[in-house]
Order: C-alpha cells, then sequence, then structure tokens
C-alpha cells in the first residue's frame, strides 16, 4: 500500500469512527445529546478532527441519514428484484423498513425525524417506487394512490415507532412485536 493511499485509508477511518461515535453516544443518550465536545471525548480528539471532516453537527447528522436511505434503498432493491406482485412488493418493502428499523434503532428515528434534510437520490428513489406500487394498486388514480402512499407511511413509520418503544406488545395480543407489525401491514396491504 502506497503513503497516499494509506493517508487516504486513515483519513476514512477517522470519519468512520466520527460517525461511530454520534450513533454510540445516541444509543445511550438520544440524538438530542449528540454534541461535538461529546463526540471527541469519545473518539479521543480535539473538535479540529471532526471539523475536518463536517462543517457542524448538521451535516455529520445529514451524512447519516443519507448513509441509512442508501442501505434501506440497496435493501428494496433486493426485495424487488424476486417480486411482480405489488401487494407482496409493498409486504416486502415493509418488512425491509422494520428490519433495518430493527437493526438501526438510532439511524431509523434521525432518518425520520422532523430535522431530516432534504431529499437524497436514494430517498427519492425509494418514494417514487411506493408511489408507482400505490398508482398500481390504484389503477392508476393519481389521488387515491397518493392517498393510500401516505395512509401506508403513517401507518409503517408509526408502527415501527410504537412496537419498537413497547417493552413488548400488550398481553392481549400475544404475538412478537415483528408478528404484530406484519399482521398490521398485512391488513391495511389485503384491504386495499
Amino acid at each position: 500500500m502506497s503513503h497516499i493511499e494509506r493517508r487516504l485509508k486513515d483519513k476514512e477511518e477517522m470519519k468512520q469512527s466520527i460517525l461511530d461515535a454520534a450513533r454510540k453516544i445516541a444509543g445511550k443518550e438520544g440524538w438530542q445529546a449528540v454534541t461535538i465536545r461529546k463526540i471527541v471525548d469519545e473518539i479521543e480528539y480535539t473538535p479540529p478532527i471532526v471539523y475536518e471532516y463536517f462543517e457542524n453537527k448538521e451535516a455529520l447528522f445529514k451524512e447519516l441519514i443519507y448513509f441509512g436511505f442508501h442501505m434501506v434503498h440497496k435493501d428494496i432493491e433486493k426485495a424487488k428484484q424476486n417480486e411482480s406482485d405489488p401487494k407482496k412488493l409493498l409486504t416486502n418493502i415493509s418488512l425491509v423498513y422494520w428490519n433495518f428499523a430493527h437493526k438501526n434503532m438510532d439511524l431509523f428515528q434521525l432518518m425520520f425525524s422532523l430535522e431530516r434534510p432534504t431529499p437524497s437520490k436514494e430517498m427519492m428513489n425509494i418514494f417514487n417506487l411506493s408511489e408507482n406500487i400505490f398508482l398500481e394498486l390504484a389503477k392508476n388514480n393519481k389521488k387515491l394512490s397518493q392517498e393510500l402512499l401516505m395512509n401506508w407511511v403513517c401507518l409503517n413509520h408509526g408502527a415501527i415507532s410504537l412496537l419498537m418503544q413497547l417493552p413488548s406488545p400488550p398481553h392481549f395480543l400475544k404475538k412478537d412485536p415483528r408478528e404484530l407489525y406484519i399482521s398490521i401491514i398485512q391488513r391495511f396491504i389485503s384491504s386495499l
């Protein structure tokens, strides 16, 4: 490995350690607790190192959000490859969101917070794919498809958020959170 290649690798590793530190802090204390000071304490460097990579905390958050949507988009593309039925595809996409949120709760919270930045390419690709699925299900009725899309987005994100916050579902449901989520989503999709 050349000197230049090594420097580039070191820079990427430092950038990643900054992003990882922000996620670690958020995982323990929430995103509102993430500060540049806490990040530098976590990585044991000084603030100028962080500012070398990110203009401010919002730029760091933006990078994490775009990274999260890139991961979701990649998984949706995989789910899309083997499914042509729009209802089954919608179920699979919903499960991509569930699985992502379950593995990356900190990122999921940041990605769907009110402070999220302007859409990235992946965000728009996900939205367009979802919009096309609902347009097909609504038999090209644009107004209905947009209403159904908003219903699904609200149901999907609301159910994930609520079920992830509960220590366990209410005793009378007798289902684990993932099973409950799937039944909620499938009930909505079968009603279309």
